[in-house]
């Protein structure tokens, strides 16, 4: 990344910068992660955004750090992703789209846990709300696209699928993304230290589990 001249957007306190692939934002990550020029380092699916204080840098002493930061981060050896397991049940009463993906994808309902369990996935981004995971797979997949119709209400937990992107919901919330099936972890908790359980650059792999387990899991209040 060492010739590589970012296209930034500059604001009073902010800096946002447009990066080619995930690739680049995740190797940007770490850069700017192991220095503490910055309060707040937000990757997104094609850029990635830092923070600074205005009081301790101008705009310009910021736009200077992060272009010197990005110019050796090649240098840098990227770390290997960090490897999450998220249990699923896909137990039909959970998972309400699970024969409508299963159509888009061309395969029976009942194979669809053993097809969405072999694909590793990597977090892309958070957004939407807090914990709110968006996942990408490295590998094709048919587009499955949005309901017509969103719901009113998806249950914190559920795992979302349009095709190569997936989500999944960190609260209960309104939603149109085909729902697969839900874990029952908890994906934001304010309580700790780090509140998301999720971070952009993990990658992530569903394993499956049967409606007695998802609902013997232990909660968050009965940890």
């Amino acid at each position: 990344m060492a010739d590589y001249d970012p296209e930034m957007h500059i604001c009073d306190d902010w800096i946002s910068i447009t990066m080619p692939d995930r690739e680049t934002i995740l190797a940007a990550q770490v850069a700017f992660t192991a220095c503490n020029h910055w309060t707040e380092i937000v990757p997104g699916l094609n850029s990635i955004a830092v923070q600074f204080d205005p009081v301790e840098m101008s705009p310009d002493e910021a736009a200077t750090i992060v272009r010197d930061q990005l110019g050796g981060a090649a240098l840098a050896s990227e770390p290997s992703p960090i490897m999450t397991t998220i249990p699923v049940c896909y137990h039909k009463e959970l998972a309400p789209d699970l024969d409508y993906a299963a159509s888009k994808l061309g395969i029976k309902a009942d194979a669809l846990p053993s097809w969405h369990q072999s694909h590793t996935q990597t977090v892309a981004m958070l957004g939407f709300m807090p914990g709110f995971a968006y996942l990408e797979s490295p590998e094709p997949c048919p587009t499955i696209g949005r309901l017509a119709k969103p719901r009113q209400l998806v249950k914190a937990g559920s795992i979302g699928i349009i095709g190569q992107q997936s989500c999944v919901y960190s609260f209960d919330s309104p939603g149109g993304w085909p729902i697969i099936g839900r874990t029952p972890l908890r994906l934001f908790d304010p309580e700790k230290a780090e509140p998301a359980l999720l971070s952009a650059g993990q990658a992530v792999r569903f394993e499956s589990i049967s409606r007695e387990e998802f609902e013997s899991w232990p909660r968050a209040d009965e940890e």
